[in-house]
């Protein structure tokens, strides 16, 4: 039997073309690769994105545009990050798969997942089609409702995977409707199982079954890699499925280094949930990357809670150089009301991070229904002042969270292409898209002022920006800093006609941002140098 494990493309203003590792996928093929013959196919990594004329967010132009110059750039065009229908359809056929499985992680994606289950009907109607991921898990009846999926896997899908393969390859097609964490149709008739959770989640993937230099960071090969999964915490925001936190055992992890290393692997991501969850377990497991020389990171956010400085510590023996810590929100009220755990531990080690060689990135959530932006001011002007680049993240429904039930409850689907960061939809009347847009903008006036200031000391007040030699950006990019600091507006250089035009924005905000940040010092990112807002 042919299995063949597929990552779908994307469709979007933006792809983070480094977390697209298919791990997930690699547990599954591990998992089955001694009942058939399964191999990956990567619809999404290594592939030039293409242009996207049409795009189904018709409010969002006057925001995002193309021609457009400035220093404050955001997104300007819609693409699609990975194969078209022709081309998938063409690789499937040369791999004559029996059973196509197809990842499907995010909703606001799904779509362009069910794309590759109808390709595969369309190149053979026989072929099995499987879907699973956190869509399928969270919303079965919606996937199995296609009429080109036959089947999907519901939560952790290791062991449903390996007894649906075994069912179908042994002509058991009736006893599937019998295993746990897989949900089937038989007519209009639904069959859904609960959400599966391994027992055991020591499986070392086998990375031998992808190509190590179509994933890298920089100059190196890299790999996602678990210590754990789940998580005990339930903040109204997240949207993660319902599974417990589990620890992975300190053998295994070893056992999984030694082969990253055989793999030709140079850095690794922690893809937990929960990583330094237990600081205990977490140190341990630390000690066992010591003299590998792997570059360690963990771009999913690092809670800070129960850590301290000699973890700290050995987080950089073991091969930790930036690091990226979830905040949500610097005011205690906020994490409160979004039942998340408050972020005072991290300001304890604020200190102690600045005074270190690690570069350290902050992530906060701009938009939260019952935040303010006055609140969201605050914390970037706490965040300016620190070695720090701040890190935002505009606020978006995620499936299952406690803000998604409330707000959107079962009317979902029509909204299923607004699920996303890059929206920028209006969860609360206090952050109207234009204010959205406006604090966006603003951080991104705080990194870049980082940016110059950690190039060349010296620098006394932000009207030194517009200094030719220190600036370094064209004259056009000194005007939009110039009306920014001096007018309190945005405005953008139209390279097609020519001329300065005004960019959307909450004059209100930028008022009241500059008038807070009056005398606030700017740090750098790199270094300790200082700018003063005049």
């Amino acid at each position: 039997m042919k299995v063949l494990l597929i990552q779908p493309p994307i469709e979007d203003f933006y792809d983070t073309s480094i977390r697209t590792y298919p791990l997930a996928l690699l547990y599954l093929a591990t998992k089955i690769q001694a009942l058939a013959d399964v191999s990956i196919l990567d619809f999404r990594t290594g592939r030039k994105p293409k242009v996207l004329r049409h795009h189904p967010f018709p409010e969002l132009e006057p925001y995002y545009r193309e021609g457009v110059s400035t220093p404050l750039s955001f997104f300007a065009r819609y693409y699609r990050f990975g194969c078209d229908y022709k081309e998938m359809k063409k690789e499937i056929a040369a791999r004559e798969p029996d059973v196509v499985a197809v990842s499907s992680l995010f909703t606001t994606y799904s779509l362009e997942a069910l794309e590759v289950a109808r390709c595969a009907k369309e190149v053979n109607p026989e072929i099995v089609t499987v879907m699973g991921g956190t869509h399928p898990t969270l919303f079965p009846e919606h996937v199995l409702k296609s009429p080109c999926v036959d089947y999907v896997v519901r939560g952790e899908g290791e062991t449903p995977f390996f007894r649906l393969i075994a069912a179908l390859k042994e002509g058991r097609g009736a006893a599937i409707g019998d295993i746990d964490g897989v949900c089937r149709k038989t007519g209009s008739d639904l069959r859904i199982s609960d959400i599966h959770v391994e027992d055991s989640i020591d499986l070392i993937p086998d990375r031998r079954l992808v190509n190590p230099a179509d994933y890298r960071i920089g100059k190196k090969n890299y790999t996602f890699f678990l210590t754990s999964r789940g998580c005990p915490f339930h903040c109204a925001f997240c949207g993660r499925p319902p599974v417990p936190y589990r620890r992975r055992s300190l053998a295994s992890i070893e056992q999984e280094i030694r082969q990253c290393l055989d793999a030709n692997i140079q850095a690794l991501d922690f893809e937990d949930d929960m990583l330094t969850l237990d600081p205990g377990y977490f140190r341990q497991m630390l000690k066992l990357f010591h003299g590998t020389g792997l570059t360690l990171s963990a771009m999913n956010g690092i809670y800070a809670g129960g850590m301290d400085t000699a973890t700290l510590d050995d987080m950089f023996t073991a091969g930790f150089r930036r690091l990226n810590f979830s905040l949500v929100d610097l005011s205690r009220s906020v994490t409160e009301r979004q039942k998340r755990p408050c972020g005072t531990d991290f300001l304890s080690l604020l200190p102690f991070l600045e005074s270190s060689p690690f570069l350290t990135e902050v992530h906060f959530i701009i938009g939260l229904p019952d935040q303010k932006p006055e609140e969201v001011i605050n914390t970037i002007i706490f965040l300016m002042g620190k070695r720090v680049l701040l890190g935002p993240s505009l606020f978006y429904l995620a499936p299952n969270s406690a803000i998604f039930s409330r707000m959107v409850g079962e009317t979902w689907e029509p909204n299923i292409k607004s699920m996303r960061s890059s929206a920028m939809v209006p969860a609360d009347p206090d952050f109207p898209r234009k204010s959205l847009y406006t604090l966006v903008k603003l951080v991104r006036f705080v990194n870049l002022v980082k940016n110059v200031i950690d190039q060349e000391d010296g620098l006394g007040t932000a009207g030194d920006l517009l200094n030719d030699q220190r600036f370094g950006r064209n004259p056009h990019d000194q005007e939009v800093i110039r009306v920014l600091l001096a007018e309190k507006k945005l405005v953008y250089y139209d390279r097609k006609h020519g001329g300065f035009l005004p960019e959307p924005h909450d004059p209100e905000l930028l008022k009241l941002f500059f008038q807070q940040a009056r005398g606030i010092m700017i740090r750098g990112f790199k270094t300790m140098n200082t700018l003063t807002i005049g």
